[in-house]
């Protein structure tokens, strides 16, 4: 019997409904219970209504919600439909709890847990109810099931009511009630936490929620938080919070971003810093300022974080947002450096090592989960994991094939495909880029393509927006410069040393100084805070001008293509990536509008890129074929040349075609210097194109 405070709760919950929600009821009713099976509830409503009603649900929810399911049966509809069934889910609750946060004081409370879904299980339907016939004497035994384990051991009767025998009783799938049943791995990879081993823990879906996540969703998820570990009836969890998991209420989607708390006087400094002189400066010096150099390095991150402006075409077709960078570098180089501090500082990112990645990991895995049910589960690889964010990718060189292959697919298509059997569930991978990569001979080779040096298929290279080189070359007044450097941010690290221990012989003047020239003018947090409040705020859009130097730009650099078999400066692909980047460039101002200044920028900043991988170094000229083929143009001609001169000459002499006249008349006939020659030679003897019989004689194959 339902005692005098549990009608009273009943009763103010549907004094509630009719004050706040007779609407949604009605819409729940219209729809029940094929399309809708829930009434949501935003928890600021019931907190209007009734505090302290409110702050007991967050406290009994199991106990609140079971009124709320009550009143929700009892109220008074104008047509004949019942929702005894129906769920009341809360939403919208006022405190978040991170699950590094997650105490055991908040068992039986009903909490809101942020986090990237990482993994989630197949859709189980489980008896909530299971109907057992008797034998004997055909008597139904119903008997509740509890849905915490999920290993399919059902709870079955001791004995018949019917007949008082102990069995045989067989399970009566047409009499027994089901529910449908998931899991999800919640993994906390926030905005503000940048551990390597982000803590995790189960969520558990029921009945009309199953679907309302998929992996690399980011997610408010509210629910009870329960403890495992103890008990026949315990799950065996997968998660580093492996003692508690949730059952989930309700699932919300959440922008990470949300977490950042921008103060007044942070938001004047950001305002500040974007209406200044120079704001592209002192957001380049702020890039790993450490790291000596490679300007227009920094300057392409910094757009590559800001980003560009998605849009959706009136034929449904998107144009991304996302900005992909790749750096070839020489070892030895400061590239590492520089793609660390670009993860640090980037709101949502991702880490990996292209040594130890593979195509799953990068995508996704399908395993066998460890639970008591033993299904699988679909795990989400970096790329997934990284959406509206960036993965920062180091050795991409050292990934399989299968990586590459799906590494290329995810940058062009912005999605991951992911099978298991017949099932195929398509994930969001909106991810920028940042890949870095060194030379598979171990250091660049000015004679050779840059596309054949790094070994990536010309699809892959060819999704990049932009391309750099860093090469590690003797310079006396660029090296001078480098060393005093490196040298003055060590001096800068040993101001925290002298500060930590007892240091002899440090003048402390000399220290600071030193470590104000390596300060970066942003530092890194108000910096992720600013890249926030641009993507947030800040939608430009390409003015008239722009838009005239971005196409005299494309239309110039492809003149030289005009002349029969001239090579190809650039593709049509950069024009996309032109528009994304001037974009970028805009929103670092807070400016509604791309300039004909940021189109220059960017078309100046394609040009560096450009100079750096696409010249070809015998005719100055630029030829896409070096970046986006495994060999230029002019090295197929010039290959061609040579082989056919080795025939030549081999004709005259018996011995074959002598080296040193090879190299005299190729300089002579082709404008080649002697060591380019030897390049040649050396390219054609790899080929098989080319043999050496005797000591310094050269023939044909």
């Amino acid at each position: 019997m339902a005692s005098a405070e549990n009608t009273e709760l009943i009763d103010r919950f549907e004094e509630f409904y009719r004050n706040y929600y007779r609407n949604e009821i009605g819409e729940l009713a219209q729809h029940y219970p094929e399309d809708k099976r829930s009434l949501y509830i935003n928890w600021d409503d019931l907190y209007r209504f009734d505090p302290d009603l409110a702050d007991d649900y967050r406290t009994k929810p199991e106990t609140l919600r079971e009124y709320a399911e009550e009143a929700l049966r009892l109220y008074d509809l104008p047509v004949d439909i019942s929702l005894g069934q129906a769920h009341v889910r809360l939403t919208n609750l006022p405190d978040i709890t991170r699950i590094s946060e997650v105490r055991v004081e908040h068992h039986g409370n009903l909490i809101s847990v942020p986090g990237t879904v990482r993994s989630s299980s197949p859709i189980i339907s489980y008896p909530i109810e299971a109907a057992f016939e008797c034998q004997r004497c055909g008597t139904l035994n119903r008997i509740p099931q509890s849905t915490t384990t999920l290993d399919r051991a059902l709870n079955t009767p001791h004995e018949c009511p019917g007949c008082e025998r102990t069995g045989p009783f067989q399970l009566n799938h047409e009499q027994s009630r089901y529910i449908d049943i998931r899991q999800f791995r919640i993994e906390s990879n926030l905005i503000d936490e940048t551990t390597d081993t982000p803590e995790s823990i189960v969520a558990r879906v029921e009945d009309d929620i199953v679907e309302a996540a998929q992996p690399g969703d980011t997610v408010r998820v509210n629910g009870v938080l329960k403890l495992a570990g103890f008990g026949d009836d315990s799950p065996d969890l997968d998660a580093t919070v492996n003692d508690k998991y949730i059952i989930v209420s309700s699932i919300e989607d959440f922008d990470a971003e949300d977490l950042l708390e921008i103060s007044s006087s942070e938001k004047q400094a950001i305002r500040d810093i974007a209406n200044s002189a120079d704001p592209y400066q002192q957001l380049i010096d702020s890039v790993a300022p450490h790291v000596p150099y490679n300007e227009q390095i920094k300057l392409a991150i910094v757009l590559q974080l800001f980003g560009g402006v998605k849009k959706q075409l009136p034929d449904g077709s998107v144009i991304p947002d996302t900005i992909h960078l790749g750096i070839a570098s020489d070892p030895g180089t400061f590239t590492p450096e520089i793609i660390d501090y670009a993860a640090r500082v980037a709101p949502k990112s991702v880490r990996l090592n292209g040594n130890d990645t593979t195509q799953v990991g990068l995508t996704t895995a399908a395993y066998k989960s460890t639970g008591g049910a033993k299904n699988w589960e679909l795990d989400a690889g970096a790329l997934v994991l990284a959406d509206d964010g960036i993965a920062c990718l180091s050795r991409t060189d050292q990934l399989g094939q299968d990586a590459r292959a799906a590494l290329e697919s995810v940058m062009r298509d912005q999605e991951v495909k992911a099978s298991k059997g017949t099932a195929t569930q398509t994930l969001p991978a909106e991810t920028a880029v940042l890949a870095a990569l060194q030379p598979k001979y171990g250091r660049f080779d000015q004679y050779e393509s840059i596309g054949e040096q790094i070994g990536l298929s010309p699809e892959l290279v060819t999704q990049c927006d932009l391309l750099f080189t860093m090469t590690d070359r003797p310079d006396s007044d660029g090296d001078a410069d480098l060393a005093d450097h490196v040298l003055t941010a060590n001096r800068a690290g040993e101001l925290q040393a002298r500060d930590n221990h007892a240091v002899a012989d440090v003048d402390a003047d000399t220290l600071s100084a030193a470590s104000d020239t390596v300060a970066p003018p942003i530092e890194p947090d108000l910096l992720r805070k600013y890249i926030v409040t641009a993507r947030r705020n800040c939608v430009p859009t390409l003015s008239d001008a722009a838009k005239d130097t971005i196409e005299d730009f494309y239309v110039e650099m492809r003149q030289s293509a005009y002349d029969e078999d001239a090579p190809i400066p650039v593709t049509a692909r950069k024009l996309e990536a032109l528009v994304r980047l001037a974009e970028a460039s805009a929103r670092i101002r807070f400016s509604d509008t791309v300039t004909q200044t940021d189109a220059e920028r960017v078309t100046e900043l394609v040009h560096q890129s450009l100079r750096t991988i696409g010249v070809d170094p015998e005719t100055g000229e630029f030829d896409n074929d070096v970046v986006e083929s495994r060999s230029s143009s002019t090295n197929r001609a010039t290959e061609d040349d040579v082989r056919n001169l080795i025939s030549e000459l081999e004709e005259k002499h018996d011995k074959g075609a002598h080296v040193d006249k090879v190299a005299d008349i190729a300089e002579e006939r082709f404008d080649l210097s002697e060591s380019k020659t030897e390049h040649v030679v050396e390219k054609l003897k790899q080929k098989g194109e080319v043999y050496e019989p005797r000591t310094d004689y050269l023939r044909a194959t």
